[in-house]
C-alpha cells in the first residue's frame, strides 16, 4: 500500500462516518532506521489523512477512538447498537528495507540453521517493525521471509512472510465480534479497494488500550 492509498482509506473511513471528523486523531511517525521514539502529534481528524502523505521513508500510525452509540457507523454492527469503544489505527511503512508486523512474534526460527531466538524488532504502537537487513544470531544469514518461521504469543507458528505487511488496519473492540469478517459491505469494499485481497486476523491476547 502506498501513502496516497493509505490516505484515501483513512479519508474514506471519515466520509463513511466510521471515524469522527469533528474530533482529533493521533499521528505517530517513526523515522527509519529508528533512532529514537516516534514523533507524536494530535491533529484534527479531517487533516490526519493528508498528514499521512508526509510520511515518506517512515513508519506512520494514525488512530482515533470512537463510540458507536455516539452516532458513529459501526462496521461490526449487525443487530442494534453495540455499546463500547472502537479503536481504529492505520499503520503504514514506507520503506523497502522495513516491514510491518501487525502481530509481533515472540520468537523467530532461522530457516537456514534452525536456531530459534527472540526477534530483534522495533516496537511501534501495538505492532512492530522488522528490519530486513537483520541477520540470524546463530549463522549470520539474513532474514528470509519465505523460509524463516515466527511464533506468536498464542503458540501459533507462521512463515514470517505471512505476518509481514506494508500496511494494516487495527480495530480494537472491548469484546470479540461474532464474526471476524466485516458485516458492513461498504466498509469491506473500502478495505478491498485499499488492500486488494486481505486477511482479517484476531489477536485475542491483545491488551486493551
Amino acid at each position: 500500500m502506498t501513502l496516497p492509498q493509505a490516505a484515501r482509506l483513512w479519508r474514506g473511513l471519515i466520509d463513511l462516518g466510521v471515524l469522527d471528523a469533528s474530533s482529533e486523531a493521533e499521528l505517530d511517525r517513526l523515522a527509519l532506521p529508528a533512532a529514537g521514539e516516534p514523533h507524536h502529534t494530535d491533529l484534527p481528524a479531517g487533516a490526519s489523512a493528508g498528514a499521512l502523505l508526509a510520511g515518506a521513508g517512515t513508519a506512520a500510525a494514525v488512530s482515533q477512538v470512537v463510540f458507536p452509540e455516539e452516532d458513529r457507523r459501526d462496521p461490526y454492527q449487525e443487530e442494534g447498537p453495540d455499546p463500547g469503544y472502537r479503536d481504529y489505527t492505520l499503520y503504514v511503512v514506507d520503506s523497502p528495507r522495513f516491514l510491518l508486523l501487525p502481530l509481533p512474534p515472540v520468537e523467530l526460527t532461522c530457516g537456514a540453521c534452525g536456531k530459534s531466538s527472540a526477534p530483534d524488532l522495533t516496537s511501534f504502537g501495538a505492532a512492530a517493525v522488522l528490519d530486513l537487513e537483520r541477520t540470524c544470531p546463530g549463522c549470520g544469514a539474513r532474514r528470509d521471509l519465505g523460509r524463516d518461521r515466527a511464533r506468536l504469543r498464542s503458540g501459533a507458528i507462521f512463515l514470517l512472510e505471512e505476518l509481514c505487511a506494508r500496511a494494516a488496519l487495527s480495530i480494537e473492540l472491548p469484546r470479540a465480534p461474532r464474526d471476524e469478517e466485516l458485516p458492513d459491505a461498504a466498509v469491506a469494499a473500502l478495505l478491498r479497494e485499499a488492500f486488494g485481497d486481505y486477511d482479517e486476523l484476531a489477536d485475542g491476547e491483545a491488551e486493551p488500550a
